[in-house]
């Protein structure tokens, strides 16, 4: 298999299992591939690059370390025999970048809403579809929001990844073109839930999240989805509606009924 820079992980893994602790050894932050949940949430989103850029490093870490393992590389201008830079630029800066002006930036700081445990996320989406073509959004951060990119890339947008510190990473937005209105994924309504509960009486794994601190709610559902019988539900008990989550969920064939029962309380029956 011929590799370049915008080859998906998820098309690596497939064809040589073993690439995943080839990638692993690159760099302690691909641990994570090891997990099966986080494989399937990330790897099919994150292409060499933009796994270069994650775990700051170079592109061509990636290739010596796979082409033991039979992979060959695809010579491009672009990539070809050069070191790719990773502070701020694994990948090359995109034209909108060049010609950004501070008049057309809308900026977004979500690290006093996270510090806070709130979720920023419906904020986030009311800033990217209230964007005019000519305009970026810039979401300002503690880390880069790999699952926010897998939501709006898909729907006509660029994006472009800085990190500046430690603590501080900035992820600019902008349409391609006219662009599509990001919809959130409707639950179905609130008073379907004590009746598909019923339906599901004596079908139903429970697991409570209320505790765990970002990503680690995301991550254990999808876990526990993993297992999950076709004939039962997962009863979980969250402190929020998890928005980053529910696209996760229809990808995955799933459907999910939801009650806020209280401040910091809410019950979500996700089921096929």
């Amino acid at each position: 298999m011929e590799l370049s820079a915008t080859t998906r992980i998820s098309t690596i893994l497939r064809e040589n299992p073993a690439a995943i602790e080839a990638i692993v050894s690159i760099n302690k932050h691909f641990e994570k591939l090891r997990n099966p949940v986080l494989r399937k949430v990330l790897a099919s989103r994150v292409t060499i690059a933009d796994a270069a850029r994650i775990g700051k490093c170079r592109v061509e870490d990636f290739y010596e370390k796979l082409q033991p393992l039979g992979f060959s590389v695809a010579l491009t201008p672009s990539y070809n025999k050069r070191a790719i830079p990773m502070e701020t630029d694994v990948l090359e800066r995109p034209a909108f970048m060049a010609n950004l002006k501070q008049e057309d930036t809308t900026v977004l700081d979500v690290r006093d809403t996270i510090a806070k445990g709130d979720d920023p996320f419906l904020q986030i989406m009311d800033a990217v579809n209230k964007l005019r073509t000519e305009q970026v959004l810039c979401i300002v951060n503690t880390f880069e929001p790999i699952p926010l990119i897998a939501i709006i890339r898909p729907k006509g947008f660029d994006y472009y990844t800085e990190t500046l510190g430690p603590m501080l990473v900035k992820t600019y937005f902008k349409k391609q073109g006219a662009g599509e209105k990001l919809e959130m994924a409707a639950p179905e309504a609130e008073q379907d839930f004590d009746a598909l509960l019923g339906r599901y009486s004596g079908k139903l794994q429970q697991l409570d999240v209320r505790q765990l601190e970002m990503p680690q709610p995301m991550i254990s559902i999808l876990g526990a989805l993993e297992t999950l019988p076709a004939e039962e539900a997962l009863y979980v008990h969250h402190r929020k509606v998890p928005q980053f989550l529910l696209p996760q969920l229809t990808e995955r064939g799933f459907k999910v009924s939801i009650k806020e029962v209280g401040p910091n309380e809410v019950y979500l029956l996700i089921y096929r």
